[in-house]
């Protein structure tokens, strides 16, 4: 006998069953994880855990070995299972699971609470001990074996998959604000975090709390280091079962390098989709295009569309052949049209009228993938035209082209990139009498991003800041005619003096302004 995760071979065997035993047998509910017992190729079991600790099914066929059945699917809940397992059972079977360590809590309900294999008491404990673990960069291998031993519970999500080199996070944010109007709960992972590493993942915009954050990594700090994983893994992990506790409707991952190998790639998401693709990441993901292209498109999976906005040509054909492989329609998306800048963006796409609530051009992009990402799934999640014109109207995104501070005007973007500065260079040439603040890390292209900055001013400031990764003063200036200066002086002098100022660079390094200027002005 084994334990496996429902599937599409299973699924018709438990419905069947279902209807069998005249009662209705809810699947693929937000929340829901189905673990199905087999014997000989033959269905004998199941059991439906609700929020990763109420039991909603339990069936073993009767006979010999319906207590062993009993018995095994209980064992692969209590794997999973968050904090406790809560049955409802009959007053005679009270005795047999008293007998595998349940109470009785109230008249026909029995807990079993679950152990902890941590006991850090406050979240910067737990944050400090994960953070030391080793980093094992772009290898799955010991991730996919951890969540093989949890029956790969993390595919009873309802997901979606968004990869690329630029504007993922905005690309999410459009989709999680216009099913949010719609009414939907919706769970985002996204990375890197601007404040505080909670906000990686979130349900309805709201940070994982740092009870439940703790609560998680006490409960399976075992497993995470059994299977020797690293602080990125961990936290996919933890989103996993943060989601499953909140029961939410749809999940938005972020892929946080590349694809192929990224931690995010154990998901089965519903869509799989990219936003475009550029030279970054050129140690790990290749160095042309096509070679990032591949690696970006190994989130395709058997069957699973993929859809883009990339336009360049060789990219194009590598995501074509990758689709043929599995079996996967590659979906390519049109252009807007009746374009009208600045604030508010304005422009018309398929039946809609879409005002955006930023002046950075590069959303129009991200926001068109957006709109064909909701239009994919509205068969699944209905929602209205007004639901997404409202959406898109409301949705702001911390962090690209931001105004921060208003007299004199500071204006953040991470433009960590090539490509995502010369998007950045695309709206910002637009702006007359500003100065410049970046930074970036050393592994980027920071010679063409400063060649970029000098044709928008002379006044351009490189700093350094506080990151492993961090580029060096001389690395960032070579010899061009830049400044050198601590961050934060040259932020504090520009507020003092009311400078107009873009600053940009690295997510990091933004993430560390913003705090800064949003905590002292």
């Amino acid at each position: 006998m084994h334990i496996e995760l429902l599937n599409n071979s299973t699924e018709p065997k438990v419905l069947h069953l279902g209807d069998m035993l005249h009662i209705t047998i809810r699947l693929h509910q937000p929340g829901t994880v189905t673990l199905c017992a087999i014997e000989n190729n033959n269905l004998v079991g199941f059991i439906q855990l609700y929020k990763m600790e109420k039991v909603t099914y339990l069936y073993a066929a009767p006979g010999a070995i319906q207590e062993e059945i009993f018995r095994e699917l209980l064992t692969a809940a209590e794997t999973i299972g968050f904090s406790r397992i809560v049955l409802h059972v009959s007053f005679s079977s009270i005795p047999f699971f008293k007998k595998l360590g349940y109470l009785v809590s109230s008249e026909n309900t029995m807990v079993k609470i679950l152990p902890l294999s941590a006991s850090f008491k406050n979240y910067e404990k737990a944050r400090e001990f994960i953070e030391k673990l080793p980093h094992r960069v772009y290898s799955l291998d010991h991730f996919k074996e951890c969540m093989i031993s949890f029956f790969d519970f993390q595919k009873a999500l309802t997901c979606i998959h968004v990869g690329g080199t630029n504007g993922k996070g905005s690309t999410i944010n459009y989709i999680k604000e216009v099913l949010k109007t719609s009414g939907y709960t919706v769970g985002m992972f996204t990375s890197p975090a601007l404040i505080n590493r909670l906000e990686i993942i979130k349900s309805d915009d709201h940070s994982i709390d740092e009870k439940i954050f703790i609560k998680i990594i006490n409960r399976y700090m075992n497993v995470f280091l059994y299977y020797h994983l690293s602080m990125f893994e961990i936290e996919v992990f933890v989103s996993v079962v943060y989601f499953l506790y909140k029961a939410t409707d749809i999940v938005l991952y972020e892929v946080g390098l590349g694809g192929l190998l990224d931690a995010t790639n154990i998901i089965m998401p519903i869509l799989a989709v990219n936003t475009n693709i550029g030279l970054d990441h050129t140690d790990y993901l290749g160095s042309s295009y096509k070679e990032i292209a591949f690696n970006k498109a190994g989130i395709v999976k058997e069957g699973i569309d993929y859809m883009t906005g990339e336009v360049r040509e060789d990219c194009l054909e590598v995501f074509r052949d990758t689709c043929q492989k599995y079996h996967s329609h590659l979906i390519c998306i049109n252009k807007a049209y009746n374009i009208k800048g600045y604030t508010p963006i304005v422009y018309d796409y398929h039946h809609y009228h879409i005002e955006l609530n930023t002046n950075a051009f590069y959303q129009i992009n991200n926001s068109l993938l957006a709109i064909n990402v909701l239009e994919y799934i509205r068969d699944r999640f209905p929602f209205d035209n007004d639901d997404l014109e409202r959406g898109f109207k409301q949705a702001e995104w911390a962090g690209r082209f931001e105004c921060i501070y208003d007299n004199p005007v500071i204006i953040i973007d991470g433009a960590h990139n090539k490509e995502g500065m010369n998007a950045f260079y695309e709206t910002a040439k637009n702006y007359v009498g500003f100065g410049i603040i970046y930074s970036a890390l050393r592994d980027k292209d920071t010679h063409e991003m400063i060649k970029t900055l000098l044709k928008l001013t002379d006044d351009v400031t490189v700093c350094t800041f506080d990151h492993p990764r961090a580029a060096s003063y001389d690395q960032l200036a070579e010899d061009f005619p830049v400044k050198k200066e601590d961050w934060k002086t040259a932020v504090d002098n520009a507020i003092k003096y009311k400078k107009n100022m873009f600053i940009t660079g690295s997510l990091y390094f933004i993430s560390l302004v913003r705090a800064y200027i949003l905590h002292n002005y």
